[in-house]
């Protein structure tokens, strides 16, 4: 069973999100770049109609009959205040796409590298290790784009390195599976019981592990959102800035807030989201590793063995194995599915230390539209397979066919009357 599966692992548990993430990337990097200038021309413009706003409402704050200002007589604090922020803000805007290509290698692609680095730490792997087992490479792109082909090629590399924590726990689950074939440790009815319960366990690893691997391949959907937001509103979100500090109405100071910094903070979101959750799925691997494992055996060893992908049934504590019951059994999923549901705590808990609210729902609500497909289609397999069993036949309702007997008879009674 070992070979068969862990080849079917090797083969289908690959980056299906990296290919499509890497043209999109291409796509919002290239375009990003080409229509910069045109959106800055247009900047130039809408501040030009906003500034002249702000002036008449400056002026007539302090003219209203009603309630007149005095306290800003020279207007310092309001058209001043402006003019000076303008000046640097419609300076950068000018420089092109230098200045936000400068933005991004100083702000995401460090938060990317940690994440990264990080990511391949916990789990001891190498760069060499992680191309080998998830094989896809990125396609080459000009250098000249919004977006530098590092970046992209750094969250491909948190996506792929990701995908080996899946392959190794999947290959756990058959390594536990194969254990429960091993038949000439069946020796009576109560190994049959337990063995079936081995087999059970090794299934709903691998199970679990194959359905967490299809969520996640969603997650790439909140980066490229994030990067195309920032990239074609980074020109607005500049020119804005001219209007943030001062004197000024409520609603033109948030719009730039808005625009400004809540779009680096949803990219740096994003990223750091993309590689949190291999946190959480370390803190599984050491469980799983402890119940797995002797009590005088390295734990290190095993979880090496199963984050290297070569984790087979003679890796695994036989004591812990031939000892398992229905509440061990119990337990062990109920705490791996509680485990489960903590991830998004601990992206949370991450993307505090970074000062980011967690605003990523769009994968998520892929994700979850994804598994409701696949249960539609599963359910209609069971149909069409529950139709092939009995010959082509559908079984019929009894309880409707009974009215149809009862009045059939009424309407012969009716008949002799």
């Amino acid at each position: 069973m070992n070979g068969i599966l862990n080849g079917f692992v090797d083969n289908v548990v690959q980056c299906w999100g990296c290919e499509v993430f890497d043209n999109l990337f291409k796509v919002v990097s290239v375009s990003g770049a080409a229509v910069y200038e045109k959106i800055s021309n247009l900047c130039f413009i809408i501040f030009g109609v906003l500034f002249g706003f702000y002036i008449i409402w400056a002026v007539w704050k302090h003219i209203n009959p009603k309630k007149p200002d005095a306290s800003d007589p020279l207007y310092v604090k309001t058209v001043g205040r402006v003019i000076v922020n303008s000046l640097f803000a419609l300076a950068l805007l000018g420089i092109g796409v230098g200045f936000p290509r400068f933005i991004t290698r100083i702000t995401f692609e460090p938060v990317a590298d940690i994440t990264l680095v990080y990511s391949q730490a916990v789990l001891k792997t190498a760069p060499e290790i992680v191309n080998e087992r998830v094989t896809y490479q990125p396609m080459d792109m000009p250098d000249d784009g919004l977006y530098r082909p590092k970046l992209r090629d750094t969250v491909i590399s948190i996506m792929k390195t990701t995908i080996t924590l899946f392959q190794s726990f999947m290959k756990l689950g058959i390594a536990v599976m194969d254990e429960a074939f091993t038949w000439s440790k069946i020796r009576g009815i109560g190994d049959i019981f337990r063995h079936v319960l081995i087999f059970f366990v090794g299934l709903y690893l691998f199970y679990g592990f194959f359905k967490f691997f299809l969520r996640f391949c969603f997650y790439f959907v909140d980066v490229i959102v994030a990067m195309a937001m920032f990239a074609f509103l980074f020109p607005i979100a500049l020119m804005m800035m001219s209007f943030r500090g001062g004197d000024m109405p409520e609603w033109m100071s948030s719009l730039g807030k808005g625009l400004g910094t809540n779009q680096i903070k949803k990219l740096v979101n994003a990223i750091i989201t993309l590689g949190s959750a291999v946190i959480t799925y370390m803190v599984i691997l050491i469980i799983i590793a402890r119940f797995f494992s002797d009590t005088g055996t390295s734990v290190t060893e095993l979880m090496s063995a199963i984050t290297s992908g070569t984790v087979i049934s003679e890796d695994l504590s036989e004591s812990n194995l031939t000892t398992l019951t229905l509440a061990g059994t119990i337990i062990l999923v109920y705490v791996l599915n509680y485990i489960y549901g903590q991830i998004p705590q601990v992206s949370k808990m991450i993307l505090d230390t970074f000062g980011v609210s967690e605003e990523n729902k769009l994968s998520e609500q892929m994700a979850n539209d994804a598994e409701k497909l696949v249960g539609i289609v599963t359910d209609k397999i069971k149909t069409v397979g529950g139709i092939i069993v009995n010959g082509g036949e559908k079984k019929e309702d009894k309880s409707s066919d009974k009215p149809k007997d009862d009045k059939s008879k009424d309407d012969k009674g009716d008949g002799k009357k």
